[in-house]
């Protein structure tokens, strides 16, 4: 787990390193979800909204409430929630990390017991918005459980829970594989 608070002279502890809460972004800044914090329900309401580990999000605006991009939808969220999103960096890739490149495939294409990274969706229609609703955001880690006998549906392991998905929406999903 992330390091994030270490102990300074005094009592109050204080941020470590370039990490910093979505607060403190400015607009038009793109920044990487490091962790949540809060109670429980807290972030779960946040991963809900689509504020989940590891995902991107460009702030648009704050004044009272802060306004968000991410998972390409538009999010408002008070202060208080916004104080709970623990952000740091988002990574630049070296140019001479090229063998490090991701693999971009459907999520049909994967084979039992393998995982990946939701990237994005071939198609923005009705069905891509329900499987965004049912966890799929971009940036989610999923796992591939089993595909039914004669390959459809497939069950996959989302946030913790099993979906079943139709081939035909499978094949709407691109997912980044790890090279």
């Amino acid at each position: 787990m992330l390091n994030l608070i270490k102990k300074q002279k005094g009592t109050q502890p204080a941020p470590v390193t370039d990490s910093k809460s979505l607060c403190d972004v400015c607009a038009g800044e793109q920044v990487l979800i490091e962790c949540l914090r809060g109670d429980h329900g807290e972030c779960q309401r946040l991963r809900e909204m689509g504020f989940c580990e590891n995902a991107q999000i460009q702030m648009i605006a704050h004044n009272s409430a802060f306004i968000c991009k991410v998972c390409d939808s538009k999010i408002i969220i008070s202060e208080g929630l916004a104080r709970n999103v623990i952000v740091g960096q988002c990574p630049q890739p070296a140019e001479g990390d090229m063998a490090e490149q991701e693999d971009i495939k459907r999520l049909s294409e994967l084979t039992v017991g393998q995982t990946g990274r939701v990237h994005d969706f071939l198609e923005e229609n009705d069905t891509c918005a329900r499987l965004e609703e049912m966890g799929l955001t971009p940036g989610e880690q999923i796992e591939i459980i089993r595909f039914a006998p004669l390959g459809d549906p497939v069950e996959i392991k989302v946030r913790g829970y099993m979906l079943s998905l139709r081939r035909e929406e499978a094949e709407l999903i691109l997912v980044n594989i790890a090279a």
